[in-house]
């Protein structure tokens, strides 16, 4: 047995002395039903398919979600007492553009696994998740999220901006819309531009659609 080998099955042993529980929470029942058996194979997991409730969420080790289904229980968290953290929460999804994982990860999620991605790669990030590890991405989100170092990234009001330019809207009506000068938005989509290296409205529309960095 190798290094690596022994090194794994000793983390799994660990974490096998004390059985998880794994919620699923999937918009897809047969998704729902893929996921309940492919992770009821891991006997050091105790498999669970649940509603969709914040309630749920917190009583379990991980929560295995879709992606609308994860953000729902982060925002749930968000607004319920602080006394209480956050649901460590894996998502399982076909999303897979570069704004989609930067929205995903920026909201708190613990996890973010393709929905083609291996699957020893999710069981991986269920175990990683449940240690209280650092962020786990498989490693195609890994390389989406690894694309947009920090200071590229948008700020809130250059988001707000990005979008009603995404729309058509000219500074002007930007401006309006946001209360704001149209300098100060001339200003943002100067911004928006070096960020995405691009030069022209037109392209950071076509750059911003195809990398999924508008929200709806």
């Amino acid at each position: 047995m190798t290094l690596k080998h022994f090194t794994h099955s000793f983390a799994i042993a660990m974490i096998s002395s004390s059985n998880l529980t794994v919620r699923i929470c999937h918009a897809d029942p047969l998704v729902m039903a893929g996921l309940v058996a492919l992770i009821g194979q891991e006997p050091d997991f105790n498999v669970q398919a649940g509603p969709r409730t914040d309630t749920a969420a917190h009583a379990v080790d991980v929560v295995v979600a879709d992606y609308a289904c994860a953000l729902g229980l982060l925002a749930s968290a968000d607004a319920s007492a602080h006394d209480r953290p956050s649901p460590r929460i894996v998502v399982m999804t076909r999303r897979d553009k570069e704004g989609e994982v930067m929205q995903a990860v920026h909201g708190g999620v613990h996890g973010y696994v393709l929905q083609d991605a291996n699957p020893c790669e999710l069981m991986d990030a269920i175990r990683h998740v449940a240690r209280g590890g650092a962020r786990y991405l498989c490693k195609r989100s890994a390389i989406l999220f690894g694309s947009s170092p920090p200071h590229t990234w948008l700020t809130a009001r250059e988001e707000d901006v990005l979008r009603f330019l995404v729309m058509g809207d000219c500074n002007k009506g930007i401006a309006r819309k946001l209360d704001i000068s149209a300098n100060t938005v001339k200003a943002h989509v100067s911004r928006i531009c070096e960020k995405l290296h691009v030069r022209s409205r037109a392209q950071v529309a076509v750059e911003a659609t195809q990398r999924g960095l508008v929200r709806a």
